[in-house]
């Protein structure tokens, strides 16, 4: 009987720590998501004031300052989605295991779509300033 039951908390045991292990790699997944475009903020910055700047010096042609401007706000507004994104982000969210998975699902989710935001208006201001 006391066998059975030491096997019973060593399986218990062990389905708690695969867990914590589960939301620590979910965890992992949104860093690394973060991680990979936090670097681009610099780009962004930097393509949108290109992109005023080109604008600015089409003041004749408004069509194309046109589109200047509004490849400078969709960059600003990726890199304005980071910035909301890192100051909603809750490393240290507590709650039940279920709960703690459920927030890292959705925070993986909102920082894929910042991800996407971010290189796509990079890679559209970029093309534009070519």
């Amino acid at each position: 009987m006391k066998r059975i039951l030491m096997i019973c908390l060593v399986v218990v045991g062990a389905c708690a720590q695969t867990k914590k292990t589960d939301t620590k790699a979910l965890k992992d997944q949104v860093m690394e998501v973060h991680d990979a475009v936090m670097p681009k903020m610099g780009e962004l910055r930097m393509t949108e004031k290109q992109l005023l700047a080109v604008a600015d010096s089409l003041a004749e042609d408004t069509v194309a300052a046109t589109r200047y401007r509004e490849l400078a706000v969709a960059v600003s507004s990726a890199n304005k989605s980071m910035m909301n994104w890192m100051h909603g982000f809750d490393p240290d969210f507590a709650g039940s295991e279920e709960e703690v998975k459920t927030y890292l699902e959705g925070q993986l989710k909102e920082i894929e779509e910042v991800k996407r935001l971010m290189l796509s208006s990079l890679e559209e201001g970029q093309k534009a300033l070519n």
